[in-house]
């Protein structure tokens, strides 16, 4: 099988069966030179090129985890770098993701154009002022407009949300993403101008939105230190303390409290701020209303909406919404 059309068949969706024939044309080319025994590297998501297995265990990895949908030129499974010409490199998500960037930021903050008028022009009107979130839009609109240096493609702002990408793309902890930070810093000009470090990227980045927040638990995960609980010190069912070497049934003062560190911490990502963000975005919008606006209905079970359960939760949620 080609190897271009093997790559279009990986990006259908796991299970179906093009991407197994997909997953066909890979284990064709990676095994066109090699035995039957041989161990290769594992391109799935979950091992990231990090592992080595047999054909059969490599079959199903990627059957079950999917491949690395940024592993787009086979490198290390006998793919040479001038088998590609441009034309046929298929196009880099940060393209995309350069190109609209004013759009990323329209949808980030759609939710303010109610409240303040906007204008063709990037500043603030004079009006009473902009509010907090109106503020932070147009610095946001300033900052992807600003290049790099003189003569740059990239803005700071663009190059973070495509280092972020990349980031969770390939898996990078904190400590190589900042010291990436630190080269950048050293070969650009005006590098200076850069965050020195993951934590002030992380809250530049931030100001899209979707953020989380941190409920300390029990160590034993007996309960969460939230709500009615939020100020305890220990935990009310097996009395662990809620911070680090620290004996049971320990009380602290304010100000150890806030010298204290968890013992362990969960990370909440609401959920309503997601869907709102996802019902924000043109592209998005539509695939989550399909169901409702695009699907056959003729009362055949060919989809979950189609279930008695999908439609009990919907006539559950009109009426909490009434």
């Amino acid at each position: 099988m080609d190897v271009q059309i093997s790559k279009v068949l990986l990006c259908y969706p796991r299970g179906s069966s093009r991407y197994l024939a997909g997953v066909d044309g890979f284990l064709e080319f990676a095994y066109k030179d090699k035995t039957e025994d041989t161990t290769i590297l594992c391109p799935c998501e979950e091992c990231v090129h990090t592992s080595v297995l047999s054909k059969d265990e490599f079959c199903d990895h990627l059957i079950y985890n999917g491949i690395l949908q940024s592993y787009d030129k086979w490198v290390f499974h006998g793919e040479s770098s001038d088998e590609h010409n441009n034309d046929q490199q298929p196009q880099p998500h940060n393209e995309e993701m350069l190109a609209d960037m004013h759009g990323l930021i329209n949808d980030a903050f759609r939710n303010m154009y109610d409240d303040v008028p906007m204008s063709e022009s990037p500043d603030p009107p004079n009006q009473h002022g902009p509010n907090l979130e109106a503020e932070e839009f147009y610095k946001l609109i300033n900052d992807s407009k600003k290049p790099l240096w003189p003569g740059s493609g990239l803005s700071q702002l663009s190059l973070l949300v495509i280092l972020f990408n990349t980031k969770s793309m390939n898996k990078w902890s904190d400590k190589s993403f900042g010291d990436l930070l630190d080269t950048l810093r050293m070969a650009i000009p005006d590098g200076n101008e850069l965050p020195q470090n993951f934590y002030e990227a992380k809250k530049i980045v931030s100001k899209f939105g979707l953020d989380y927040k941190k409920i300390h638990a029990c160590p034993n995960n007996c309960q969460l230190f939230w709500k009615d609980k939020e100020n305890d010190d220990f935990c009310s069912i097996c009395k662990a303390s809620r911070w680090k070497d620290k004996e049971p049934e320990t009380k602290l003062t304010k100000k150890e409290r806030k010298k204290a560190t968890p013992s362990k911490v969960l990370r909440y990502f609401p959920i309503k701020d997601r869907l709102k963000r996802l019902f924000m975005c043109k592209e998005t919008a539509p695939l989550l209303r399909w169901h409702h606006e695009e699907r056959i209905k003729d009362g055949a079970l060919r989809h979950p909406a189609d279930s008695p359960a999908w439609k009990v939760l919907d006539e559950s949620c009109v009426m909490d919404y009434k």
